[in-house]
């Protein structure tokens, strides 16, 4: 899973993406609203989800 902000929007697009061959092939694409800016470089993900800092709380992304 990746996350790309969207500049000047309060919400994170998320790509879901599998290796097929030694390329990565997308699998899904969803934006998410979050409730302030995220944070960049805090995202940590651990058992399947992944957890981005934005505004004054945390929003769960499950990969």
């Amino acid at each position: 899973m990746f996350s790309r902000r969207d500049h000047d929007r309060p919400a994170v697009t998320l790509t879901r993406a599998r290796l097929v061959g030694g390329a990565l092939e997308v699998v899904a694409e969803e934006r998410v609203a979050v409730p302030g800016p995220v944070v960049l470089r805090c995202g940590p993900g651990r058992d399947g989800v992944l957890w981005l800092r934005a505004g004054d709380s945390w929003v769960r992304a499950e990969a």
